[in-house]
C-alpha cells in the first residue's frame, strides 16, 4: 500500500501537468516564487506558474506552504483555468485543496470577470469581478482527533469593482460572504483552533470567516515600478475581526523580469469562549514577503 499522502498526491499530479502540456516551453507563460516570514518562527513558501494552453486559454498552477514555532505545517495546491473569452469578458475556474493538519479542505470555485469600459469605449479601465466558491471541510486526522464526524460545506459569494482613476492610479475594493450548510458550535472550533492563525487567504479560510471586506490602491510611479496599499477586515463565525493593512512594492527589470516586497500588518482580536474565558488572545503581527518573477 503506497505510503504517499493525498496532499502529496496532487502536488506530483499538478507538477506531471507541466510535462501533460508541454506547451509552456514555447507559448507565453509566467512563473513566480514567494517567501514569506513572520512572528514565532512563521515561513512560507509560495509558487505560482501561468501558460498559455491556446490562445485564449490559460493553465493555472499554485502551491502553498506554511510553517511556525508550535504549529502544524499548513498545505495548499491547486490547479485551474482561465478562458479570455472576448474582449468584453473572462471566466475562471480553480479546484484546490488545503491541509494544516487539524481539516482538510477541498474547493471548487469560479468567476467571471468584466471589462465595463469597453461598452463605452472608454479611455480608463473599469473591471467588475463576479466569483462563486464551495469549499468541504473535515477532519483531516480523525484518529487524532476526538470530532472525526466533523464536516461542513461553506459556499462563498464574492463581488469586486475596479476603477482607474488616471492611467496611473487605480482603485479597488471587493466583498466577500460565506454561508455553511450547517452550524459550527463555537466551542468545537476552539477546542480544533487552539492554536494561533497564520497570514494568507489560505489560513484565512481555515478560520471559518463569515464576510470580508478589501479596499486598495494601486499607483504605478514608471512603466517600471508599481506601489499598492490595501486594507481588509475579515469577520469570523466566532466574532473575532481580522484586520490587515499590506504595503507592496513591485519593479520590473526588463521584458521579463520582476521583482516585488510587501510588509503585512495584522490584527486580530481576541476569541471569547462561551462562559467568557479568553480562548485566543489579541494578536498584533507584522509579516515581510519577497517574491521573483519570471516571464518567458
Amino acid at each position: 500500500m503506497s505510503t504517499i499522502n493525498k496532499p502529496m498526491q496532487l502536488q506530483i499530479h499538478i507538477v506531471a501537468l507541466l510535462f501533460v502540456f508541454p506547451v509552456a516551453a514555447y507559448a507565453d507563460a509566467d512563473t513566480r516564487l514567494t517567501y514569506g516570514s513572520g512572528p514565532d518562527g512563521y515561513h512560507s513558501y509560495a509558487f505560482k506558474a501561468n501558460a498559455d494552453i491556446v490562445k485564449t486559454v490559460e493553465l493555472n498552477l499554485d502551491y502553498f506552504f506554511a510553517q511556525a514555532t508550535g504549529v502544524a505545517n499548513t498545505r495548499e495546491i491547486g490547479a485551474g483555468l482561465t478562458w479570455y473569452a472576448t474582449e468584453l469578458a473572462s471566466g475562471n475556474y480553480r479546484y484546490s485543496v488545503i491541509n494544516d493538519g487539524t481539516f482538510e479542505v477541498k474547493g471548487n470555485e469560479g468567476g467571471l470577470s468584466f471589462a465595463l469600459d469597453t461598452l463605452w469605449q472608454g479611455e480608463l479601465r473599469t473591471s467588475l469581478d463576479l466569483g462563486y466558491g464551495a469549499f468541504k471541510y473535515k477532519i483531516a486526522n480523525p484518529q487524532t482527533i476526538a470530532a472525526s464526524n466533523f464536516e461542513r460545506t461553506q459556499n462563498r459569494s464574492s463581488f469586486g469593482l475596479s476603477q482607474d482613476l488616471a492611467s496611473s492610479f487605480t482603485v479597488y475594493g471587493s466583498h466577500d460572504k460565506y454561508k455553511y450548510d450547517k452550524n459550527i458550535d463555537a466551542s468545537i472550533l476552539l477546542l480544533l483552533r487552539n492554536r494561533p492563525l497564520l497570514l494568507s487567504r489560505t489560513l484565512a479560510l481555515l478560520a471559518f470567516p463569515d464576510k470580508t471586506n478589501t479596499l486598495g490602491m494601486t499607483w504605478k510611479t514608471t512603466d517600471a515600478l508599481s506601489i499598492d496599499l490595501s486594507s481588509a477586515k475579515t469577520t469570523t463565525l466566532l466574532e473575532q475581526e481580522q484586520k490587515s493593512i499590506k504595503l507592496a512594492v513591485d519593479y520590473r527589470m526588463g521584458d521579463s523580469l520582476s521583482i516585488a516586497a510587501a510588509v503585512t500588518r495584522v490584527n486580530n482580536s481576541a476569541i471569547i469562549r462561551p462562559n467568557g474565558v479568553i480562548g485566543q488572545p489579541a494578536t498584533q503581527d507584522t509579516y515581510s514577503e519577497f517574491s521573483v518573477g519570471w516571464g518567458f
